[in-house]
């Protein structure tokens, strides 16, 4: 099982054992206050794992706040506990300049947000690039491939 107590989860299970789509994704969520191990995962409302070809090629951890004034103060303590580059060296998303951020590496991104009513909207998100590229050219070659009659 993919997550501590998370064995006799009615719903995971159906999402486990769901087959891939066409383009080899597939996904899961655990709510880590439904199981034994909740006292782990204090403040974590949702983890939500994006899979393609079987592997992990998406990691959402979203919180249940607190509530920040800006992006730039979750970044400084997500930093301080997973090693990661401060907030300067993470891009602004223009327009949200105050609540998203992304930390653009080589072969994956790490997204920060911070919103909603008492932070229950904040989320960090860890990106695979070289698996995003990878489902992009899978679906663009299902497009050329489709004849105009299938409507795609």
């Amino acid at each position: 099982m993919p997550f501590p107590g998370s064995k006799n989860d009615p719903a995971l299970r159906l999402d486990l054992d769901r087959p891939p789509t066409r383009f080899g994704t597939s996904s899961f969520g655990l709510s880590p206050d439904k199981y034994e191990s909740k006292e782990k995962f204090a403040g974590i409302n949702q983890v939500t794992v994006r899979l393609l070809d079987g592997r992990v090629s998406t990691l959402r951890v979203s919180y249940n706040g607190p509530a920040y004034a800006h992006v730039d103060s979750f970044i400084a303590k997500l930093a301080g506990e997973r090693n990661l580059p401060g907030s300067d060296q993470w891009e602004v998303y223009v327009g949200m300049d105050n609540q998203l951020k992304t930390l653009k590496c080589k072969e994956f991104e790490v997204q920060a947000f911070v919103g909603g009513q008492g932070g229950n909207l904040n989320y960090v998100e860890m990106k695979d690039l070289v698996a995003e590229e990878r489902l992009k050219d899978r679906r663009k070659k299902a497009q050329e491939n489709a004849s105009p009659t299938s409507g795609q």
